[in-house]
């Protein structure tokens, strides 16, 4: 049989021939052309291979490093606010290991209000620092929103702490040579986004939704316990963080003021703000919405509060309270008003010297929308500016 009978066209050989023109095979043999061209197209090949990996193995590299910039990780679930996994954290005491952690997993979503309880030991402190980006796991990962915190750096947790958390401690933690005013304008002059008077307005603007416009000017030796922690949490809030941080937020304060605090919280809560708060107090849970029990570093039951939650009679009862508080209020303007007649510029402040602080801090509404609301009712010509009422 003739060779060139023997010798089967390949898909190699077909494009040979259309990319050159040339016959890959003459007389029965292959042609030194094509096989050199062969020969070439194998190398040219195995090159583009090795180009091609060498691509992919640099673009897997730069997202790689995007990914540990970012502290993100690929394929993960960032539904939730705060994801939490297989958290481990271990402390050296000299040359003995003690584990705070061991093994947590939870997830936080936007608007929850978290109220982790344990004894003295449980865990449940470290957990928040970690949480708050304060300290790093031994093993495990937090994620914030879509963000790995746990592999950051110093500086990049810092941004974190400073951007993405607030923090509110049992002992306030106010700078005590500045007023309340400057201590809300803290964080604010560290993200440098607000202009000297856009941080103004910004921490005015936050004392007025904790009800201390009007201590503005005060410093912290002048304030009440349960003021110095409305600063604070004013404060937490300064550069409109993902999550708040409270380490036992009515530990300093006596039970009628605590509940005050947690009254706000949740009132700031309802508008939206997410909560994680760490406390012996059990009061604090009440008004939590969900409540987690910590025991040798592990959490030991997790769920909806259903008992502990404000009952529709409780929250009846307390606006009862409230509009009862109002017109007590109203009745303490007016009676101060009736008094000082002829006098057309009036400090707010002299007015609240003769409002109970029970009924002040426990209104429905700000005191000044109050006052105005009198003006209204009774006929009285004047305007608020600032601290100051206006009469004419």
């Amino acid at each position: 049989m003739d060779r060139k009978n023997t010798i089967r066209k390949t898909s190699l050989m077909e494009e040979y021939e259309e990319n050159t023109g040339n016959v890959s095979v003459w007389n029965g043999e292959l042609t030194e052309d094509f096989q050199e061209w062969k020969l070439n197209k194998i190398k040219e090949d195995k090159k583009q291979k090795k180009l091609e990996k060498l691509n992919q193995g640099k673009n897997l590299l730069k997202q790689q490093e995007q990914e540990f910039d970012e502290g993100k990780e690929v394929g993960k679930d960032y539904e939730h606010l705060i994801v939490v996994e297989n958290l481990h954290k271990t402390y050296l005491l000299g040359t003995t290991a003690v584990a705070a952690l061991r093994g947590v997993n939870l997830k936080i979503d936007k608007g929850d209000f978290i109220s982790i309880m344990g004894p003295s030991g449980s865990g449940k402190t470290t957990l928040l620092n970690l949480i708050g980006g304060l300290d790093t796991p031994t093993k495990g990962k937090i994620f914030l929103e879509g963000r790995n915190i746990s592999m950051l750096s110093d500086n990049q947790l810092a941004d974190i702490r400073r951007e993405r958390i607030g923090f509110v401690f049992q002992f306030y933690n106010l700078l005590p040579q500045m007023t309340a005013l400057e201590n809300v304008m803290v964080p604010l002059h560290f993200s440098g986004k607000l202009s000297k008077r856009g941080k103004k307005k910004r921490a005015t603007d936050l004392l007025r939704l904790v009800g201390l416009e009007e201590r503005a000017h005060h410093t912290p030796s002048e304030l009440s316990g349960g003021e110095q922690q409305r600063v604070a949490i004013a404060r937490a809030f300064a550069n409109d963080p993902a999550i708040c941080v409270l380490d036992e937020p009515t530990g300093d304060l006596d039970s009628k003021t605590g509940i005050l605090i947690l009254n706000l919280l949740r009132d700031l809560n309802q508008k939206g703000a997410t909560f994680v708060a760490v406390s012996h107090d059990a009061a604090v849970s009440e008004f939590a919405s969900r409540t987690l029990h910590m025991k040798d570093g592990k959490l030991t039951h997790e769920g909806k509060v259903s008992g502990l939650k404000e009952t529709d009679v409780m929250e009846l009862k307390r606006k009862k309270d409230a509009e009862i508080n109002k017109e007590k209020c109203k009745s303490k303007i007016f009676n101060y008003l009736f008094a000082h007649q002829g006098k057309q510029e009036i400090n707010l402040s002299e007015i609240k010297e003769d409002i109970p602080d029970g009924i002040l801090a426990n209104l429905p509404e700000h005191f000044n929308d109050i006052l105005q609301e009198l003006l209204e009712e009774n006929d009285l010509k004047g305007k608020i500016q600032g601290n100051m009422l206006i009469l004419y």
